[in-house]
């Protein structure tokens, strides 16, 4: 017994000590932190807050506050501090904020020493009410004179605007929620529930109660410093929209975002909609100038390279040509009221390049389906291939630019091809347009001359 009771005394002492020791560190630390939340002078107060203000824009959390650098650095979007510090919501250690913020980390780390009542006040805006003085005392034993009562215009019930901004005036009250779905919310006044801008920004004045939260999406929030929010605050910018992939291999760069931005999507968007209104266009053409159109198309079947040279030679010219026809007409008070001629003209120039693509792109839909033994359609199918082959390069270009920046030189390449493919259609069309008018032109000449001989 007593062998075994030693080595358990020998345990039992090793366990009080260990046990001493975190309380005291625990302690020590608790202590620490208290000492800083409490010892930090009023000057180095400002002198903190003006640092981090003037790098950072400072949102309020509920349990902390968050900063939002001014300027692009690293890829940090906002740095939230509470009870851990993250960096665009993943937490970080000291070693890491100072990698990836540099010099700001000392005052980030003094921040995060403060709790959140202490850090709140330390950054809050200043009090938008100031005490007004009398400009004399009044007499004693009289009561102050009282201010009038301002009047209050309340409107009970939601304020909601679609494709308009939304305004709450000073001396205004709306009782509810003010909405903007793509448009602005401006509040002077005093809203009693939350604020909501979808595409579209939000700007307090200096006058301005919310209640409720502020919720901004695809715009900014433009906040006097005298205004005032007694909710939470959330900004969602599409930019930010994304998909974050987060692994430990990833730690020495961080979280690395696919789909990053909402600009891949909305240049795909937009080329598949210029894609469908350039074959509405061009179906069109062919309904009501079928004859030009296969004309066209026949010409750049025929001879492309001459079309091309011609179409580019016109498009060089076009500038300098209008340009100087309009100072002629304008020097000349005959030609004044012809300068009214020039916007139909404009006009009819833009009609013949409409017909001249559109038969660039029968002509490449008949093309395509030979070669690939497709069986004879109809010319509306044959123009909509012919604009799938034209544009093809650049909707690849656009499809692949979703998988993110590691593919922007196949993404450039693909893109730059296909704006010079489109740019060349354009080009071999309207010059294979002004071919035939000439040939037609020269036929009806020749006919004229045959018509009526030269007498001997």
């Amino acid at each position: 017994m007593k062998r075994l009771a030693e080595p358990i005394r020998v345990v039992l002492a090793a366990a009080v000590r260990a046990a001493v020791v975190v309380a005291i560190i625990a302690v020590s630390g608790a202590a620490v932190r208290a000492a800083a939340e409490q010892t930090i002078p009023a000057a180095e107060q400002r002198a903190l807050r003006e640092r981090i203000e003037r790098r950072y824009d400072i949102v309020p959390l509920s349990n902390g506050v968050a900063l939002r650098p001014k300027t692009p650095r690293g890829g940090i979007r906002l740095i939230e501090i509470a009870d851990t510090i993250a960096i665009n919501g993943v937490p970080v250690t000291g070693r890491e904020l100072r990698d990836r913020v540099g010099d700001d980390a000392d005052a980030i780390l003094q921040l995060s020493y403060l709790d959140a009542d202490a850090l709140r006040a330390l950054l809050a805006p200043p009090a938008a009410e100031r005490e007004v003085r009398p400009e004399r005392e009044p007499a004693p034993g009289t009561a102050p004179p009282r201010e009038p009562p301002r009047r209050v215009r309340r409107s009970n019930g939601d304020m909601v605007r679609v494709f308009g901004d939304a305004v709450v005036n000073e001396g205004e009250e709306v009782t509810g929620q003010v909405v903007a779905v793509m448009g602005s919310v401006r509040i002077d006044g005093q809203a009693g529930n939350q604020v909501v801008a979808v595409l579209g920004s939000v700007d307090l004045g200096p006058h301005a109660v919310v209640d409720g939260d502020v919720v901004v999406v695809g715009g900014r929030l433009r906040r006097d410093p005298g205004a005032q929010i007694n909710g939470a605050v959330t900004e969602v910018s599409l930019k930010d929209i994304g998909t974050r992939i987060n692994a430990p291999w990833l730690d020495q760069w961080g979280p690395i975002y696919l789909f990053d931005g909402f600009g891949p999507i909305a240049r795909l968007a937009g080329t598949t909609l210029r894609f469908a209104l350039l074959a509405m266009v061009a179906c069109l053409a062919l309904v009501f100038a079928r004859r030009e159109v296969e004309g066209s198309a026949q010409r750049v079947s025929d001879d492309p390279v001459q079309s091309t040279v011609v179409g580019l030679l016109a498009w060089v010219l076009l500038a300098p040509l209008f340009l100087i026809t309009a100072v002629v007409l304008m020097v000349s008070l005959i030609g004044i009221p012809l300068l009214l001629l020039l916007p139909f003209a404009l006009v009819v120039l833009l009609v013949m390049a409409v017909v001249g693509f559109s038969g660039t792109a029968y002509a490449v839909g008949q093309w395509a389906r030979r070669r690939f033994g497709i069986a004879t359609m109809s010319p509306f199918a044959d123009i909509w291939f012919g604009l799938l082959v034209i544009l093809l390069p650049l909707l690849a270009g656009r499809v692949i630019a979703l998988g993110g920046w590691p593919l922007s030189p196949v993404v450039f390449m693909l893109v730059a091809t296909g704006l010079a493919v489109e740019f060349l259609a354009w080009a071999s069309g309207f010059g294979a347009v002004l071919t035939n008018a000439y040939s037609r032109w020269r036929a009806r000449r020749a006919a004229r001359a045959a018509a009526h001989p030269a007498t001997p």
